[in-house]
């Protein structure tokens, strides 16, 4: 290899000796004029990649808020989706404003309190937002900024909502004065073709009406005696600054890039005249140190050829031995040439990917047990969930005995009593006792069947909370004869779901005192709405009245309404005194009562 690659560099400088002369100045120029022409094409290519990064940083960052605030758009926690919209807000202060909206379009949380609640369907940036991350550029009266929206995905992969964010211009303008284009300078063209980054002169122009297009290439102007064929495809002349030929360079955007959704070009520009004046001075140069340094490095390959090829060979053997497994390091060469280098840095790869595999193992099984410590917990929350239901049943039974089976064991007790009185001192009295004996058993037989068709059906579920009070009301006067006023707040008729099940069994309760304690002639039932999202349900009458800070052992009734009040958030009040009636206000918050 040595041997051929010492002849190969002796035959083309002898080759290069020879016809140098002859066609080195057109070479050189057409391959300067070619290869400045691919420069300026990357150049251009990194500019664009540069601004389509920077933009795609930031709605990527939108797209992680979007899915750090997954589950908290799912269970509607509006308070703490604000919390963490403010937390943002502070950490990347280039965000004028940020927002959150559920699937239908109705902003849920905001920077901005004032929003919240507005639907935003109609916005068709926002409306972006639910297929994929989104960019536009907005203008308002007084400065532009960029829109950005990002979809909110459930577990399951499904849109529960977007979250919208605008960025400051500012941060435009900084982000535009960062990027560097070399060689050349670059501009930035926007959706209305107006220059908005580049030379002074150019800003605001309108970039097709700005200088003159050279259509063929003008040799004489450029000064490189060439007609321009060796340019890329994608490389334009056009006469700008001071009438002076420019190669413009305009790199295609990105299909789903950032800066083809904006409708942004970035364009970079180079005077024809430097480049005229490089391959002037590249020309000179090459030819003395063709002349000079042929012959010595031709000789020189030939020795370096035969060294490097042997320390290569060095660094491959001990690859080879590292892959069979008989060695765990490579051989490095002494010396600090390429295959020195060469070898270091296998060696340094090799090791880093040791340690790279060890502490991959290491992070494993850090991973294995902290999922073992969640199932862990994950069951033992379940099972408490478990118990809390028991309880939470327990409880509802009880008070369900107590609203029937009590009453009515209670009333018999009350006339198994009497009778027995009335068996020692008025045995006449018996049979009319018997008789209301009887009655009060079939009563209490009838509210026990009651009670057992409550526990299978439901009629708050079925025809809604204000209905199911109306017909309670209404079956209570027609066994009583006491004269009802209900007032039920037609918006209110359709509450259904919980805590409506528990008012309602709350109101069963106050009325079956009401008809068998209170005595009372006239009864007010009022279920209204108290502010935006507050219910409130009145029940009051012009019966006896009692304490309520007087309880009766064994009694549970009061015990019973205030743990259903506790369980459901409402705040129970109960006014009495004894011959001024009785007044019980149930007062909850509703999310849709407003």
């Amino acid at each position: 290899m040595a041997a051929a690659i010492g002849w190969l560099l002796i035959a083309l400088t002898l080759c290069l000796a020879l016809v140098a002369n002859l066609w080195l100045r057109s070479f050189v120029r057409a391959t300067l004029l070619e290869q400045h022409g691919q420069r300026l094409e990357a150049a251009a290519e990194h500019v664009n990649a540069e601004l389509d990064t920077a933009l795609l940083l930031r709605l990527q960052a939108v797209s992680v808020v979007a899915a750090m605030l997954s589950e908290d758009v799912q269970h509607s926690e509006g308070a703490r989706l604000k919390r963490s919209l403010e937390a943002v807000r502070r950490g990347v202060p280039d965000l004028i404003w940020l927002a959150v909206t559920d699937a239908d379009g109705f902003i849920v949380a905001a920077t901005d309190e004032q929003v919240v609640g507005q639907n935003v369907n109609q916005h068709a940036w926002i409306s972006q937002g639910l297929d994929a991350a989104w960019i536009e550029e907005g203008r308002s009266p007084n400065e532009r900024f960029l829109k950005l929206t990002a979809p909110v995905r459930n577990a399951d992969g499904a849109i529960i909502g977007v979250v919208a964010a605008n960025l400051r211009w500012n941060w435009v303008q900084k982000m535009m004065a960062e990027i560097r284009a070399s060689p050349g300078e670059w501009l930035l063209i926007d959706r209305d073709g107006i220059v908005r980054h580049g030379p002074s002169v150019l800003l605001g122009q309108r970039w097709q009406d700005a200088g003159d297009p050279i259509t063929p290439f003008d040799p004489v102007v450029a000064g490189l005696g060439n007609d321009g064929s060796d340019l890329p495809t994608r490389i334009r002349t056009r006469r700008l600054l001071d009438n002076r030929p420019y190669l413009i360079a305009t790199p295609p955007n990105a299909r789903d890039g950032t800066l083809r959704r904006l409708g942004w070009q970035a364009v970079v520009i180079q005077p024809v005249e430097s480049v005229a004046a490089f391959a002037t001075a590249i020309e000179w140069r090459i030819s003395i140190v063709l002349s000079l340094l042929g012959l010595a490095a031709a000789v020189a390959g030939i020795v370096m050829a035969r060294r490097l090829t042997r320390r290569v060979s060095v660094i491959a053997h001990s690859a080879d031995a590292v892959l069979a497994g008989n060695a765990t390091r490579i051989e490095v060469p002494q010396g600090a040439d390429e295959a020195a280098r060469l070898g270091s840095a296998l060696d340094r790869l090799l090791d880093t990917l040791r340690r790279e595999r060890d502490e991959l193992r290491r992070l494993n099984a850090e991973l294995d047990e902290r999922v073992r410590q969640r199932t862990e917990e994950i069951n033992r929350l379940a099972q408490e969930s478990r118990d809390a239901a028991v309880v939470r049943e327990r409880l509802r039974l009880a008070r369900g005995l107590h609203d029937t089976l009590a009453h009515s064991m209670m009333a018999m007790l009350t006339e198994i009593r009497v009778l027995k009185h009335l068996a020692s001192n008025r045995p006449d009295a018996l049979p009319d006792e018997l008789v209301r004996a009887e009655r009060a058993a079939r009563d209490g037989l009838d509210e026990a069947r009651r009670a057992i068709d409550q526990l299978r059906s439901n009629p708050v579920r079925d025809t809604g909370l204000g209905a199911a009070l109306a017909e309670l009301a209404k079956s209570l006067g027609e066994r009583s004869g006491i004269e009802l006023d209900c007032q039920i707040d037609p918006a209110l008729s359709a509450l259904a779901a919980e805590p409506a099940e528990t008012v309602f069994h709350m109101c069963e309760e106050v009325l079956r005192n009401v008809e068998r304690h209170a005595g009372a002639a006239r009864l007010l039932i009022r279920l209204q709405r108290m502010g935006s999202d507050g219910i409130e349900l009145e029940i009051a009458d012009d019966g006896i009245g009692f304490e309520p800070s007087a309880g009766a052992a064994g009694h549970y009734g009061l015990v019973g309404l205030r743990e259903q009040a506790d369980a459901i958030g409402a705040r129970l009040r109960i006014d009495s005194r004894s011959g001024e009636g009785t007044r019980v206000s149930l007062r909850w918050t509703h999310a849709g009562a407003a």
